[in-house]
């Protein structure tokens, strides 16, 4: 009888620690945020900027390390292999997420069975722009000369395959028109292209073409649900609620992660992108500071396949 009272015991012991909170959950350190990406570009800086926060909030050293290569295929292959213990997290973007599976025939990793969502940290939207001089003025003018002007009807993104690509074909799409797509080498060669004139229609992230508005290019819109400059609409304003667009970057862990250590390293995370400072650098960077819960990160990726993955596949676009 003592020995089944004390099997019983024991039993109910290991299920309490099992059901602990994500305060009681230890991750071993040094923990590393691995961004797939060169150092400072967008992802990494904003990285570094929650490496700083998240030193305090989970009490041990957390560093960011670039594992760049492949588009970010590398970094992203390799934190699939790491152990799932919350030491290893890594910066994801739609790129990865959302169009690499749909593009490429071979790809060494599945976004939706070998990673665990954390945390939308920041979202940033598309916009479509045209050249200073041009006497388009907005959405409707620009759909109204696409179908006068259907041989000059060229669009330019900063590269083939990439969201402002997709973006431009959903333009394209909802307004029932059709235009061909230009791909350049980055965005600053595609805002050298509109600000030349050689090419009449631009579609980027908003950041990528902001410092150039109104003076050298004209925004016509963005694609977000609330405005980024008060003299430019949102396409939703201009009578096009169908054509929203938004980028962002997460944090993802990988699989079987334990839950409890996954809503840990959320909730700091969440802390550290609302912190007033942090967020004001992730505001100059022309992003909107996030911060979500695991379940609202996975939301963001589920709707997201579902917006863009039929545009994708209807481009009959192939990376290799």
């Amino acid at each position: 009888m003592r020995s089944l009272c004390t099997w019983i015991l024991v039993a109910a012991m290991v299920g309490l620690l099992g059901t602990a909170g994500p305060e009681a959950q230890e991750i071993k350190g040094p923990i590393k945020i691995v961004v797939p990406y060169p150092a400072g570009g967008g992802s990494d800086v904003v990285a570094r900027l929650i490496a700083d926060k998240l030193k305090d909030a989970l009490g041990q050293a957390v560093i960011v390390e670039n594992k760049p290569g492949a588009g970010g295929r590398i970094g992203t292959e390799y934190v699939k292999g790491q152990p799932a213990d919350g030491s290893v997290m890594l910066v994801v973007n739609p790129a990865l997420f959302v169009v690499a599976p749909v593009v490429f025939s071979k790809l060494a990793y599945d976004p939706e069975t070998d990673f665990a969502p954390v945390s939308v940290i920041q979202q940033y939207q598309f916009c479509v722009s045209v050249p200073a001089a041009s006497t388009i003025g907005d959405v409707k003018a620009l759909i109204d000369w696409i179908k006068k002007n259907p041989n000059q009807a060229n669009f330019g993104s900063p590269a083939a395959g990439s969201l402002p690509h997709f973006f431009g074909l959903m333009i394209a799409k909802t307004a029932g028109v059709e235009m061909v797509h230009s791909s350049y080498n980055g965005s600053g060669p595609l805002v050298t292209a509109l600000i030349g004139g050689q090419i009449p229609i631009g579609v980027d992230a908003y950041d990528a073409q902001s410092a150039y508005h109104p003076d050298k290019i004209r925004i016509l819109a963005t694609a977000g649900t609330a405005r980024k400059s008060s003299d430019i609409p949102t396409f939703i304003e201009q009578g096009f609620p169908e054509i929203e667009g938004v980028g962002w970057n997460a944090i993802v862990v990988p699989a079987k992660t334990p839950k409890p250590v996954i809503a840990k390293l959320s909730a700091a995370i969440a802390q550290a992108v609302r912190t007033p400072d942090v967020a004001e650098k992730i505001r100059g960077l022309g992003s909107d500071p996030v911060g979500t819960t695991p379940e609202e990160a996975a939301a963001v990726f589920k709707k997201d396949r579902e917006r863009w993955v039929p545009i994708i596949k209807a481009s009959g676009f192939k990376a290799e």
